[in-house]
């Protein structure tokens, strides 16, 4: 019974976990500033906003239609690709909350949109890796 004590209580440490939801929204409150947009990409990666959602006070949801618990659904409903796209293009800055780098693409028009927008009309200002996870902020031109 002793030999199996550690490995039990290894498993529900910090360090055991894949992913640190904490972290990232420490990551996104250091990060933004009231007004900023955020992006979750893929969708499912919202489990930082649903953990501390203070940290994420002031910024606006650019992909989401509907909150999980009125929509009845864990990570809520996302807008069509169109209306994402419309609303980050009427950002300034925009805080994206990600899979680690290597991971694959999620192929959806919500996606797709959620990549090519910052890539494309945005500046890659800051980059922090938290455990399994990416937080980047992109800002237009002098918004970093």
């Amino acid at each position: 019974m002793a030999a199996l004590l550690p490995f039990p209580l290894h498993l529900r440490t910090p360090q055991s976990r894949l992913d640190d939801p904490i972290a990232a929204a420490r990551a996104v409150r250091e990060l933004s500033r009231p007004g900023d947009g955020v992006l979750f990409m893929p969708a499912r990666r919202r489990e930082p906003i649903m953990s501390h959602p203070e940290d994420f006070q002031g910024l606006n949801e650019l992909a989401l239609a509907r909150h999980a618990i009125p929509s009845g659904t864990l990570h809520g409903i996302e807008l069509p690709a169109p209306r994402i796209r419309a609303r980050m293009l009427t950002a300034g800055r925009i805080v994206t909350v990600n899979d680690p780098a290597g991971r694959p693409l999620d192929d959806t028009p919500q996606e797709k949109a959620n990549r090519e927008v910052p890539a494309e009309d945005f500046h890659r200002c800051a980059v922090r890796d938290v455990t399994g996870m990416r937080i980047v902020l992109y800002g237009r031109a002098g918004r970093c």
